[in-house]
């Protein structure tokens, strides 16, 4: 048999997954694994105060055409809207609270199988992000369109 030749671009690509970290970026790692968490935690807090504010709230006071006040809660649409923007950023900032869990205990444990699950969660977490951004720019540019083709349709000559 022929002895094959492995080409060095395969090497530099194995070479590239069996990383090791010095201490400086595994403390550096850790931080931002530190930071990530705390912001995670921060999120699911301010989730937690908008479910209470949209169901408890404060009154609203809305005038009637005989001069007395009426005072309202919260309204099925801001209960909706709230629930909605919970779930989708529990949704989103979960995986951002995974890669935090994962990268601590892969830096502290030096266990690079769950130091890659991490960093493969902080991936799926960017990439929802970034999915979202561009569907809100989307309607953003949509709404200025309508905005726009509204404003050329009212104007007379």
């Amino acid at each position: 048999m022929e002895e094959q030749q492995i080409s060095p671009v395969s090497q530099d690509l194995d070479n590239f997954f069996n990383i090791t970290f010095d201490t400086a970026t595994r403390r550096i790692l850790r931080q931002a694994a530190v930071w990530a968490k705390v912001a995670t935690i921060c999120a699911f807090s301010g989730y937690g105060v908008t479910l209470i504010i949209a169901f408890v709230g404060r009154p609203q006071y809305t005038l009637q055409s005989d001069g007395s006040f009426v005072t309202t809660r919260a309204t099925g649409a801001g209960i909706f809207s709230a629930i909605i923007t919970v779930a989708v950023g529990s949704f989103i900032n979960y995986f951002l609270y995974r890669f935090a869990v994962a990268a601590i205990r892969g830096v502290d444990a030096m266990d690079s199988v769950r130091a890659n699950e991490g960093f493969n969660n902080l991936r799926t977490y960017f990439k929802i992000l970034g999915i979202c951004i561009i569907i809100g720019l989307c309607f953003l540019a949509l709404a200025v369109l309508v905005f726009f083709a509204g404003m050329g349709s009212s104007v007379r000559y």
